[in-house]
């Protein structure tokens, strides 16, 4: 089984030290399309991060941000060979008490570096590496830290990058609307690699294709058709960098009736043949879903190693040594 083929999940999140928050890092080779209740906040600590989500497809580098709007599906790739993300991840309740908007606020745009001036990038990465340093050191007070913290962000986020709030009255048809959207998403990453029409979804949700068209359109902005393709193609050139699969075995198992789609999006996209695509920079692997889909969750400690690295903590060096050297023993 590769990647593409494995079943999407909704994730769901057990915040197990600060109620409404989680926090950890990761080193993450590739996550499949999925979704999740929480905001999730990503940094980029080390490598390069591509992401995709329904309507966007950007890369981060070192510093730069993502931020993704509760049960937004998204697809995380390493541009390397790996990357490591800080990532948070916070429950849409967790300010509202004090700032209700919260559950309405739909941000625009999953890039929010995009957004940000440079100023206001510095301090927000500064606070993500606090809320981590704060969240591994653990102590007394640590989840009021957090908390704080978190408020910070946000606080930013909603200064800061472009974001409309959902009605009231919008709110059942748009959780209707996306609920099939998710299904209709799920089941083509389930079985894109198969024989799959419009006509199929169509039935299966009882909707005219007419409609199912319209609505896969204007919330993909891209056609059943084009997106269909678009992860078939992904699939294929997993295929060709990762195995020495033949040809024609790589277009079968990527739902490609034969080479002539594959062969045309190659030179628009990187001005090559098939043929030459694959003889370069080729290492075949065994076990290409293990190898690909590679992740690891650092510990505390491994986490307060990679952020004291990466960042200095003006006021809290001298404690976050003595954490380090306290995890240790």
């Amino acid at each position: 089984m590769y990647p593409n083929q494995e079943k999407k999940e909704y994730e769901k999140i057990s915040h197990t030290q600060i109620k409404n928050i989680n926090f950890f890092l990761i080193n993450l080779t590739y996550r499949a399309p999925h979704t999740h209740h929480d905001f999730e906040i990503l940094q980029v600590i080390e490598g390069e991060l591509h992401v995709k989500t329904l309507t966007e497809d950007f890369i981060l580098g070192p510093g730069e941000i993502a931020l993704f709007n509760p049960d937004t599906f998204h697809t995380l790739y390493s541009v390397q060979s790996y990357c490591i993300l800080l990532v948070i991840q916070a429950d849409p309740s967790f300010c509202s008490s004090h700032y209700p908007a919260i559950q309405q606020i739909q941000f625009d745009t999953a890039n929010v570096t995009s957004s940000l001036p440079f100023q206001e990038a510095l301090e927000i990465i500064q606070v993500c590496f606090n809320l981590g340093y704060n969240y591994c050191c653990g102590g007394v007070g640590f989840e009021l830290r957090c908390v704080s913290d978190l408020y910070r962000l946000f606080a930013y986020f909603v200064a800061l990058v472009p974001s409309h709030l959902k009605k009231e009255s919008e709110n059942f048809h748009a959780k209707e609307k996306e609920q099939r959207l998710t299904r209709i998403i799920n089941y083509i990453h389930q079985h894109y690699t198969e024989k799959l029409t419009l006509s199929k979804l169509a039935e299966s949700e009882n909707l005219s294709m007419t409609y199912l068209s319209h609505l896969f359109k204007n919330a993909i902005n891209m056609s059943f058709q084009e997106y269909l393709n678009s992860l078939r193609f992904e699939h294929a050139l997993l295929l060709l960098k990762k195995t020495d699969m033949n040809i024609i075995d790589i277009c079968l198992e990527s739902g490609f009736s034969d080479s002539k789609y594959l062969n045309k999006r190659l030179r628009a996209v990187y001005n090559l043949s098939l043929k030459d695509f694959k003889n370069t920079n080729l290492t075949p692997v065994n076990n290409v879903a293990d190898k690909w889909e590679a992740q690891y969750i650092y510990t505390p400690k491994e986490s307060l190693e990679i952020m004291c690295r990466h960042h200095h903590f003006d006021c809290d060096t001298r404690a976050a040594k003595t954490v380090i050297a306290r995890k240790e023993n």
